[in-house]
């Protein structure tokens, strides 16, 4: 049975959580997966649009042509992979945003209707919000308490998922990165995509 990683903003192999998480469960390899959810493209400008494009080729290029791209509601494209797949289950990093964490309640409860769990493993941050607290059990409100206690808290050194690995399950017919549509035409120039450029800008 494979596992399912579902990436989201987290388009990248390495410092990756989730994707050990996954490699660990799925006995029969990693279904990459990325749903194109049209509420959150509806919002998003073209800039925006044909950014996520170009990272998506990117990280596809480095999962060697595996990664499956489906497009509509989560709550119903995940149950349906899943069952395609026969999924073990579907791997996350977690999100703490409003609109994020009611999509994966609604995700969750889905999956559950087909006997599938969605696992949520690390967050796109260093410390993921919500888990530092004052000494009464309520948010900061004052920054510098909160810098001490962040600083005192520390963060995990990153994953060491860069160099795993993984075999990746090939997207079937129409569910690879050849049927995206073509980025938007932007005014603006765009920096390069993909995890190999960020972490050349980095240094």
């Amino acid at each position: 049975m494979p596992a399912i990683l579902w990436f989201r903003r987290d388009l990248r192999r390495s410092d990756h959580p989730a994707l050990l998480a996954a490699a660990a469960e799925g006995g029969d390899g990693v279904v990459a997966l990325f749903v194109l959810d049209d509420a959150l493209l509806a919002r998003a400008g073209a800039p925006r649009v044909a950014y996520l494009l170009d990272s998506l080729a990117a990280l596809d290029a480095s999962l060697d042509g595996r990664l499956t791209v489906l497009r509509g509601d989560p709550a119903a494209v995940l149950p349906a992979l899943a069952r395609d797949v026969a999924a073990s289950a579907v791997h996350v990093s977690e999100d703490v945003a409003p609109y994020g964490r009611r999509r994966d309640a609604a995700v969750e409860k889905a999956l559950a209707a087909v006997g599938v769990p969605l696992v949520r493993t690390g967050s796109p941050y260093a410390v993921t919000p919500g888990r530092l607290r004052t000494a009464g059990g309520t948010p900061f409100r004052v920054f510098t308490p909160f810098r001490r206690a962040w600083l005192e808290h520390g963060w995990r050194a990153p994953a060491g998922s860069a160099g795993l690995d993984v075999a990746w399950v090939a997207p079937g017919p129409g569910r690879g990165v050849d049927a995206l549509p073509a980025p938007p035409a932007v005014d603006a120039v765009l920096p390069a995509a993909g995890e190999a450029a960020a972490l050349a800008r980095w240094a």
